[in-house]
């Protein structure tokens, strides 16, 4: 399963847009809060190589973000 969350402006806190069994699925949902039925979404893969924040390809695999124009979108593996 994936966590979808989305925040506003940087600070804002996080609303929670709920879980889903597939990056695509969640990708769907972001198109529809965009308003964008036609555009693609590029989830952006934060690497760590000094393995501060993930360690591992798993970790560094398991947090998926996208930023709009105006939002934050960060997609979380919450069960394997």
């Amino acid at each position: 399963m994936w966590k979808l969350e989305m925040r506003g402006a940087s600070g804002t806190p996080f609303t929670d847009l709920g879980s889903y069994a597939s990056i695509n699925d969640a990708a769907r949902r972001v198109l529809q809060t965009e308003n964008n039925p036609l555009g693609a979404i590029f989830f952006r893969v934060y690497a760590d190589p000094a393995g501060v924040l993930f360690p591992t390809d798993k970790d560094v695999l398991s947090r998926l973000d996208y930023q709009s124009d105006t939002r934050y979108y960060v997609l979380s593996r919450t069960a394997q």
